[in-house]
């Protein structure tokens, strides 16, 4: 795909390259940019992301063909093009450059940033990454923010909000064109602050270089995307990168209770805000009060300020979430009352700890919970809120990272009075191996309730669970249970859907 500029804007060569250690090289203004070689690309650069010499090699000569002025290519590539005779391309005082740098992929993110006039830097913008709680906080600053009258737009793993529409993501953080038109879009529609929920593939793959962030919140450091970076140490590293873009005068926000965070923070040299349940080691913490299936309360204190908020959402991560909401809110001169109302309006976050309440007698609540530490914490909140059985629907988050499955398994054997193995909402959690490798982390696993069919499981758990019980379903938004109208339900419509059907009405009244 190729981009060009936004209103005839003119680009440099000196532009899009800049922060790379390059050799020097002959400034031209750029009139496209694209990683494909085979499309049109007069008095333009080829950003190549081929690894191989050989076919490097041949996408170089398309694309100069095809009137490419530049090419940028990874420094692994140096060496094989020096080798290379093709003297039809060679570099001269008007031919064409080959310029060699670290990683492409940052030159063309920085080329889709720049071709749309850079704008982020025409609103405030925050990064939010960690292993969990992306999401959440993501929406929690949104409140707080829109309290504080901001125009906010979002761009997380289940929504984007451009300032006027609200439509479905694809993904955590969209490839560098997509989020370089989305940004635009924000500016368009006025919007102030941008609040971008910051993966760790899209910090590997550079897709946010050319953005400079006024905050980055972190939310924890745990261990995930195995498949992608291979080690935990790997998967650490990439996300700490994060506060490369952050401003020289921005703010860091970390959740000092997280002990790899707390390790890690001697790496960030910038202003740095810290949250927790300590109040003397802590910028901000926070203390619970009281706690109950339909939510809970607790002080935020800030200094010599203090503030109780009473959430819906209950859980001790939701209130880290909050503690980094807040910090940043006071960062940037928000007060505390106006940051508890922010808080308090984000009634619910969907697939996040959701509670699902259609007059049944038992607590049912809905949780992504994609790694063992996230399930590990929504099984502890509904623990200390249960009187009766607890029950977990377990099913295998959508990625490739075998490694953690088993962990997930032992998670719920530990924290669930019966868990209830199923497949997930999508295929990676449907195959044989994705229920293997979850029964493998039980040490009972002849004991494992399997029940595949997603749809028949969660009718079992709803058909069976008893009042005072409390029923957690694990796995993400987008379900394929039932058909309505040849289209697919999410898991929570399709719970109220049969809840309303065919659960009795339980309400009493003074006449009862």
């Amino acid at each position: 795909m190729s981009i060009q500029p936004k209103n005839g804007i003119t680009v440099s060569l000196s532009t899009l390259l800049e922060g790379e250690n390059v050799a020097p090289f002959r400034n031209a203004n750029i009139a496209v940019c694209s990683c494909n070689a085979y499309e049109p690309l007069d008095g333009g650069l080829y950003v190549c992301k081929e690894t191989d010499p050989a076919a490097a090699l041949e996408d170089v000569k398309i694309a100069a063909a095809n009137g490419a002025v530049a090419v940028v290519l990874p420094n692994a590539l140096d060496d094989a093009f020096a080798e290379e005779q093709w003297a039809e391309n060679a570099d001269n005082e008007s031919g064409f450059q080959k310029i060699f740098v670290d990683d492409p992929r940052s030159v063309y993110a920085r080329a889709c940033q720049a071709f749309r006039d850079f704008p982020a830097r025409k609103m405030r913008t925050v990064a939010v990454t960690g292993t969990a709680g992306k999401t959440s906080l993501s929406y929690i600053l949104g409140g707080v923010l829109a309290e504080a009258g901001q125009s906010v737009g979002l761009i997380s793993s289940i929504g984007v909000y451009d300032g006027v529409k609200l439509r479905p993501s694809k993904e955590t953080t969209p490839e560098p064109e997509e989020l370089a038109e989305l940004l635009d879009k924000m500016v368009e529609f006025g919007c102030q602050c941008a609040i971008i929920e910051t993966s760790s593939v899209a910090i590997a793959e550079k897709r946010i270089a050319g953005i400079e962030f006024d905050a980055v919140c972190l939310t924890n450091l745990r261990r995930d995307h195995l498949d992608v970076h291979r080690t935990v140490d790997q998967y650490r590293r990439v996300k700490m990168q994060i506060f490369n873009y952050l401003k020289k005068n921005g703010v860091a926000i970390c959740n000092l209770d997280d002990r790899v965070t707390d390790a890690a923070l001697h790496l960030i040299n910038r202003p740095t805000l810290t949250v927790g349940t300590q109040p003397t080691s802590c910028s901000v913490s926070g203390t619970p009060v009281e706690r109950s299936v339909s939510g809970q309360t607790f002080y935020i204190v800030a200094g010599a300020d203090a503030c109780p908020i009473r959430t819906q959402i209950i859980g001790k991560e939701h209130i880290y979430n909050c503690l980094e909401a807040a910090a940043l809110a006071i960062a940037w001169k928000i007060d505390l009352k106006t940051v508890a109302k922010g808080i308090e309006r984000v009634t619910y976050i969907p697939g996040r700890m959701e509670r699902i309440d259609c007059g049944q007698p038992y607590d049912l609540f809905l949780d992504r919970a994609s790694s063992p530490e996230s399930l590990a914490a929504a099984l502890d909140a509904l623990r200390r809120v249960t009187t009766g059985s607890l029950y977990c629907v377990l099913a295998a988050p959508d990625d490739g990272d075998r490694s953690k499955r088993p962990l997930l398994g032992r998670t719920a054997e530990t924290n669930a009075d019966y868990t209830i193995v199923t497949s997930g909402n999508h295929p990676q959690s449907q195959t044989e191996e994705a229920f293997e490798d979850l029964i493998k982390g039980f040490e009972k696993a002849d004991e494992v309730h399997v029940i595949k069919d997603r749809k028949e499981a969660i009718l079992w758990i709803l058909s069976h669970a008893s009042p005072d019980d409390c029923v957690l379903i694990v796995g993400q938004d987008v379900s394929t249970l039932d058909k309505i109208n040849e289209k697919f339900l999410p898991d929570r419509q399709f719970i109220k859907h049969w809840l309303y059907e065919n659960q009795p009405c339980v309400e009493t009244f003074w006449y009862n």
